[in-house]
């Protein structure tokens, strides 16, 4: 059972530095630009189908690799509503 953590965004930075070491899949879901959520399956880190170069995302945007989908997905954290990793699930809320 998963256990449900309430986090403010300003923690977003802190969590996503965590996923990024770990190298595990984690799921979530998010707002898209529409007003839709939708749900993610994937892991940061991978670096599978880049032609090398600059990349031009903001520091603060996660780049995942999104697993059922199989392709890279920029995700603003503003937008990001749960993320269920390390066996929580971490709801965002606005300060």
């Amino acid at each position: 059972m998963k256990n449900k953590v309430t986090i403010s965004r300003g923690y977003a930075s802190d969590l996503k530095s965590e996923l990024a070491n770990s190298n595990r899949i984690f799921g979530g879901t998010y707002t898209k630009k529409n007003g839709k959520v939708t749900k993610f399956n994937g892991r940061m880190g991978v670096s599978k189908f880049t032609k090398g170069g600059k990349s031009t995302l903001k520091e603060s945007n996660w780049l995942i690799w999104d697993t059922n989908r199989k392709r890279y997905m920029a995700i603003i954290p503003e937008q990001l509503v749960s993320v269920t990793a390390f066996g929580n699930e971490y709801e965002f809320i606005n300060e």
